[in-house]
């Protein structure tokens, strides 16, 4: 070849590459303007989620102290927030944030480093899969994702700015987890291979130290290990998943008591996160002692590998059905207890919910997700449960009302999650190939069923379901396009039409109302789908109570508004939406709301040390405190027309006959309810 053609080549090249930065780029900078689009419509110092002024709290906090104390006085009193059962990463990355910046950008506050966080981590978690997926299937491919994500309205709600919460946080840790660890196993060059494999754990660690619910990203990773431990008979990477699997689970042990001591919503907290990775270790090893010490073992490496893993899979059952009854403690406050039930994010999905927010893209990703299976795997063992599976997911509401009971539909949803288990295990036994594709696909694919599964009975995680949707939605709209490209000969001709047809479908997707038309809805899901919290009128009570109330002063009030009477009204709490100690709040309204007597409020509320009390439009409108009160409750706020004030504010003046009693502490939690007893004086 020519130096000519050679230099041809080099300005191609670079202009090619030119391009994709300049196209990835401009993803990005849509992606962080449509998400900071409802930035005018959020007073200073406010969020549209409540959960948002916890972490502003937290943040506050670290930038003071340096650190968090092992309990937060400032709510749940008289015992305060035990902060060793909580994961607190998101916390100290919003303060140290915000100390980074301040030396380059002085007028810029820990406020507004929380209110553009959420808008960050989507673009930074949505700029590294663009990236993985442009490198492994190409720049149409990556586009289509980058374009439905950037588009989605179930994708932006939680990634806007004033959201303040910390999922989109954990979206982008749970995409670099995964994205790191495909890499890994995908690269020849071992140096690589270690450095991002240590990559990938330490991201794991940041996650689990973040959030309860990582481990489902981590559960992604272990499908792959399962996978790629089925389809080879060899014990290659032995040792590099042996140092992934020590970046994080010691570490997290010796960081969290969460995961020493856990109880509450954290009780099984190391058995779902920390033993899965090690149990898996545990059969690889066992499997490279047999094979390297057992000649007749060699040739039947795989067979080895399923005994061993239907023998972990057994064992992993059993422990489930001995901890019963802890498990059914630890779920039924998640779905049964009257707290849970109030709260509207952990309600089932219908399916206008899905095509409000999803468009025709979950369909056309279902459908992606079910031809995939057939294109890659070669076996028919799926299709069934998948068509069943999603099915039972979002046509739920449908097939429940016209069809069958919810009974049924609870059964035949299980019944498609055991056989795509199965399946799966069929599947990898008798395949052939690891290609980087095949490998991604199954990442991708247990992603789509973990979080799916998750969604069907809780609104709350559907947030995390838009990447593999955007994924297998790609996957269909390439397909169709690389089926059309095999009828044109010339390359550049095929490349027009691929192009021409993808944009065609794509721009159906996005404005077309019978394919769905979810980006007509992507500004309202920028700037309305979530409001300001709280609304005016208790934000103007929160205001008085900063300035007239001291920062002693501890207000009972509606579980909702804990952390923003601890942000806005620079007051302590007994309850909060952390929803820490649920039986608390369950016996708030019980002896508050609903007392028998005006000695049975004060009592609940002197044992909590309450000095006011506040009562909003979120209590009950058949309130004790609606009635005739005694002098023990001196209004303050609003000083006028305070019998017609849809917020009253009463200061506490406890009679001398009015006792503290134990029994308004119940928490649930026997550890706690037995130390209280013990140590009555700490009232």
């Amino acid at each position: 070849m020519s130096e000519q053609h050679i230099e041809v080549l080099h300005t191609i090249n670079l202009r090619s590459f030119l391009f994709t930065c300049l196209f990835f780029a401009g993803i990005l900078l849509l992606a962080f303007w449509i998400c900071i689009q409802g930035i005018g419509n959020i007073p200073e110092g406010h969020f549209t989620e409540t959960d948002g002024y916890f972490y502003y709290w937290q943040a506050s906090q670290i930038s003071e102290h340096g650190h968090l104390p092992a309990r937060d006085m400032y709510r749940w009193l008289p015992l305060g927030r035990d902060l060793g059962q909580t994961l607190n990463l998101y916390g100290y990355v919003l303060a140290y944030t915000d100390k980074a910046i301040v030396w380059i950008f002085p007028s810029i506050t820990l406020y507004h480093v929380c209110l553009y966080m959420p808008v960050l981590c989507f673009c930074i978690g949505l700029g590294a899969l663009c990236l993985y997926l442009y490198h492994t299937y190409g720049l149409l491919f990556s586009s289509v994702v980058g374009i439905l994500l950037v588009t989605l309205p179930g994708s932006i709600e939680r990634s806007t700015a004033g959201f303040g919460d910390r999922d989109a946080f954990c979206l982008m840790l749970g995409i670099l987890a995964v994205v790191t660890y495909l890499v890994s196993i995908q690269t020849d060059t071992p140096r690589k291979r270690l450095i991002w494999t240590l990559a990938s754990g330490f991201i794991v660690f940041l996650g689990g130290i973040s959030w309860e619910g990582f481990g489902v990203f981590l559960s992604v990773i272990i499908v792959i290990e399962i996978w790629r431990f089925l389809t080879t008979e060899k014990a290659e990477g032995l040792g590099l998943y042996a140092l992934w699997v020590c970046c994080f689970v010691p570490t997290l042990y010796i960081a969290s008591p969460a995961y020493r001591n856990g109880y509450g919503f954290a009780e099984h907290l190391a058995a779902f996160v920390l033993l899965p990775p090690v149990m898996l270790l545990s059969i690889r090893a066992i499997r490279y002692l047999l094979i390297s010490k057992v000649d007749r073992l060699r040739p039947y490496a795989r067979t080895v590998s399923l005994g061993l893993m239907l023998a972990s899979v057994t064992l992993v059952l059993s422990y489930v059905w001995i901890q019963q009854n802890t498990f059914a403690d630890t779920t039924v406050p998640i779905s049964d207890s009257p707290v849970m039930q109030a709260m509207t994010e952990l309600r089932s999905p219908h399916f206008g919910y899905w095509v409000f927010r999803y468009g025709g893209v979950f369909i056309l990703g279902s459908i992606g997700l079910i031809v995939a299976s057939k294109r890659y795997y070669d076996q028919t063992s799926l299709l069934v449960p998948l068509i069943l599976f999603v099915a039972t997911t979002f046509f739920r509401e449908p097939l429940e009302k016209h069809l069958w009971s919810a009974s049924h539909g609870t059964f035949f949803f299980s019944i498609a999650l055991i056989c795509i288990g199965i399946g799966s295990l069929i599947s990898a036994r008798l395949q052939k190939s690891n290609e980087p594709r095949l490998m991604t696909l199954v990442a991708f694919m247990a992603w789509f069923i973990f979080w799916v599964a998750l969604s069907r009975d809780a609104k709350r995680y559907d947030f995390f379901i838009g990447v593999p949707l955007a994924f297998f939605a790609a996957e269909m709209i390439t397909f169709f396009c690389n089926t059309l490209g095999h009828f044109v000969k010339q390359h550049r001709q095929r490349v027009v039409l691929k192009t021409g047809v993808a944009i065609t479908l794509l721009a159906g997707i996005l404005f077309l109302p019978p394919l769905g038309a979810h980006a007509t809805r992507t500004l309202y899901a920028a700037t309305r789908m979530r409001k300001v919290t709280p609304t005016k009128n208790v934000g103007r009570t929160l205001n008085w109570m900063k300035t007239a109330l001291p920062n002693t002063a501890i207000v009972a009030a509606h579980w909702g508004y804990g952390s923003q009477l601890n942000v806005l009204g620079g007051v302590k709490t007994i309850i909060d939406q952390d929803t820490y100690l649920q039986n608390w709040i369950l016996l708030y309204n019980r002896h508050v709301h609903n007392a028998a007597s005006e000695n049975e409020a004060l009592e609940y509320l002197k044992t909590h040390g309450a000095t006011h009390i506040m009562l909003t439009g979120k209590d009950t409108s058949r309130s004790f405190l609606h009635g005739e009160l005694s002098d023990a409750f001196l209004p303050v706020y609003p000083k006028k027309d305070f019998e017609d004030a849809s917020i009253k504010v009463w200061e506490l003046n406890y009679p001398s006959n009015i006792k503290t009693d134990l029994k308004y502490l119940k928490t649930g939690f026997p550890e706690i309810d037995a130390a209280l007893e013990l140590e009555p004086s700490s009232l």
